[in-house]
């Protein structure tokens, strides 16, 4: 587990923002202050031309000077002791690759790895929507769903590093396969993908805005302010899924705030109004009125910020 609140040095940092889609890598300054900053399409046909990737990227950002350490969040899980990676469905060749060794040997850098909902948070905790709340949920919208939790001031990651996947966590027994290699998890519905595959379900036998489009988020959010009937399904839905989803995390965990993050979660209020009804109709009273809701105050620069924080917090 990391504190939330430990300083590190003066030096800039190098956070690596390892999504299903794309890598998103930033210099980060000890007070969090992102300065050089690049992203680039994932190479992720194998785990060697991925690693190579990244170490370029780290070589990239080092022509501003060189960095104490480099952090890694990966949209998968991180083993607290090995730094193993697993459970990574939407970047397979990661499956079993020791990330943190790995990277370290290509870029010559101390190297330092974790989920990437888990770094995202802890950045909301030090510097964002999270600031001043002991206990909070960040949950990361994406390619696929995921969150970090902070509890009683500390990123908790669980035995194994598994906590916080409630992406997997199973709102449609009906439902679709899901990567994890169960089905109708929150994040086949939420996710982007189901976002896409929701939406050529919707647009069948009836006219939509969305027709003849290239279907992702931004397009079908856009269609759904419009006032599309296709559209607005795919919110409604992507809304309750997270809705089931976060309001079972706090019914468990009772905690004082959620904050929604990640690319899928620029939707803004239309998605956002929407999660908060919902979860309100599966929540206790008390525990819905105790937590209130908030978008990424860091926004796209989450994950990298969290993860230079992941190197910089190793390195204190």
């Amino acid at each position: 587990m990391y504190n939330v609140i430990v300083e590190s040095s003066a030096a800039d940092f190098i956070g690596l923002d390892l999504g299903g889609t794309f890598l998103k890598a930033a210099r980060v300054a000890a007070d969090g202050t992102v300065g050089r900053k690049l992203r680039q399409p994932v190479e992720s046909d194998s785990a060697d031309g991925l690693l190579s990737q990244l170490a370029r990227a780290v070589h990239l950002l080092e022509e501003d000077g060189p960095a104490p350490a480099v952090g890694l969040g990966i949209p998968g899980i991180v083993e607290p002791v090995t730094g193993v990676a697993h459970g990574v469905p939407n970047l397979p060749s990661l499956e079993g690759v020791p990330l943190a060794a790995e990277l370290a040997s290509r870029c010559g850098r101390p190297s330092f790895a974790a989920n990437d909902a888990n770094a995202a948070a802890l950045a909301e905790a030090w510097l964002g929507a999270g600031q001043g709340f002991g206990n909070m949920l960040y949950v990361s919208l994406g390619t696929g769903v995921g969150a970090g939790l902070v509890l009683d001031g500390r990123l908790f990651t669980g035995h194994a590093g598994y906590a916080g996947e409630i992406g997997h966590i199973q709102v449609a027994p009906d439902g679709v396969p899901c990567g994890c290699g169960s089905w109708g998890c929150v994040e086949t519905i939420a996710g982007a993908p189901g976002w896409v595959r929701r939406a050529e379900e919707a647009m069948l036998g009836r006219v939509s805005a969305l027709s003849g489009q290239r279907l992702e988020p931004e397009v079908i959010v856009q269609a759904a302010h419009g006032g599309d009937a296709a559209a607005l399904e795919v919110v409604d839905g992507a809304a309750r899924a997270l809705g089931a989803g976060i309001a079972a995390t706090l019914n468990l965990l009772n905690v004082e705030r959620v904050v929604m993050g990640g690319g899928v979660s620029a939707a803004g209020a239309i998605l956002l109004d929407r999660v908060i009804a919902e979860t309100r109709l599966r929540t206790f009273p008390a525990v819905f009125a105790g937590c209130s809701f908030r978008s990424s105050a860091l926004g796209a620069d989450a994950g990298v910020v969290g993860a230079a924080r992941v190197a910089m917090l190793a390195r204190a």
